[in-house]
């Protein structure tokens, strides 16, 4: 896969998760769900999501609206 467009839903093969990109450039890719959890992949690692993947994804978004880090708890100990 070359690099992804921003705002894409990819899926990382690696930590298997869904994740929206929201920065991609020399093959790390970095990634972020709806809640606000933020990790960074090789490109080589994603795919594009399946249909129940993509569900779950849009679910997560309508629950936590699109949040970033610095609108959920600060400490959040989910950053790679």
């Amino acid at each position: 896969m070359t690099d992804p467009e921003v705002g894409a839903v990819v899926v990382d093969t690696f930590n298997n998760a869904v994740g929206a990109v929201t920065k991609s450039a020399n093959g790390l890719t970095r990634l972020q769900y709806p809640n606000g959890c933020a990790w960074t992949a090789y490109t080589s690692n994603l795919r594009p999501p399946v249909t129940a993947e993509r569900r779950r994804f849009e679910a997560a978004q309508q629950t936590w609206g699109g949040a970033t880090l610095a609108d959920r708890a600060k400490g959040m100990k989910c950053e790679q």
